[in-house]
């Protein structure tokens, strides 16, 4: 029962990261089950399971801060119906693929491409100067199916949502940082639904794994986790909703700093 209520506290954490930043939870999610899964978990799959939990837990944050959202009208759904399709397409390669790539060479890609995008959007100013509902220009539908395939690619190999790559890319086209929040959570569903079955199958498959796991799913923290999203994403989305747009900007690209020095610490 104790595990239980600290995994929701640590929920309420996650839930307002989904919904105020687009993170699905897994910068905060993998770390933690990785120091703390029971011992019952066999050692070589401490990863795999971390992994797998977060994208599960994403399924339910995402769904959850998508209707928080919603309600106050932020999800610009004609761009949603733009890119969900090529985001899904991408993710269902990238699950095919996983067992083919290692996954170091991955990181070092990720980070590689995620300091482009800091140090880039720093040097054009596009992503901190302020936006609103004139600025927002549609994608190509050239730039739609490459980038959008991209994201759902990358993002499922890695086990992470596609915030940190589908903000910047929604904030160069001119959108608010409130509708690329509100839109990147629901655009993560595919990524987080693809992955979470193909490591929920792949656990399957391992001898060994405790009664309290579904394949590479740890179920208490699951429970725990989703508890205290649905606490912590009205708390996030409301948030958003007064954050000036030139902050908002400003805040987000100092995490997406803290999670490239996570990623390399790791």
């Amino acid at each position: 029962m104790t595990t239980i209520i600290i995994y929701t506290l640590i929920g309420v954490l996650i839930g307002i990261l989904s919904s105020l930043f687009g993170f699905g939870g897994g910068f905060v999610v993998v770390p933690i089950l990785y120091a703390f899964l029971p011992a019952s978990v066999p050692a070589d799959y401490i990863m795999h399971t971390a992994i797998g939990t977060s994208l599960a837990v994403m399924i339910i944050n995402s769904t959850n801060s998508t209707f928080n959202h919603a309600k106050k009208g932020n999800v610009k759904w004609p761009v949603f119906k733009l890119l969900v399709g090529y985001i899904a397409f991408g993710s269902l390669a990238g699950g095919l693929m996983a067992r083919f790539i290692d996954s170091e060479i991955l990181r070092i890609a990720f980070i590689i491409l995620l300091i482009y995008v800091i140090i880039s959007n720093i040097r054009g100013k596009s992503f901190t100067k302020e936006a609103n509902e004139q600025t927002f220009r549609s994608p190509s539908p050239k730039s739609r199916a490459i980038i959008g395939t991209f994201i759902g690619f990358i993002s499922t190999l890695l086990g992470i949502g596609g915030s940190v790559m589908t903000i910047p890319y929604l904030r160069n086209h001119g959108m608010r940082m409130l509708h690329a929040v509100a839109l990147a959570t629901p655009l993560g569903l595919p990524i987080a639904i693809v992955g979470a079955i193909t490591y929920m199958i792949a656990g399957f498959q391992v001898k060994g794994m405790p009664d309290s796991t579904l394949g590479f799913i740890y179920l208490p923290a699951l429970l725990g986790f989703s508890i205290g999203g649905t606490l912590g994403v009205p708390i996030g989305r409301s948030w958003a909703q007064k954050m000036p747009d030139a902050i908002f900007s400003k805040v987000y690209l100092i995490l997406l700093m803290i999670v490239v020095a996570v990623m390399i610490i790791e």
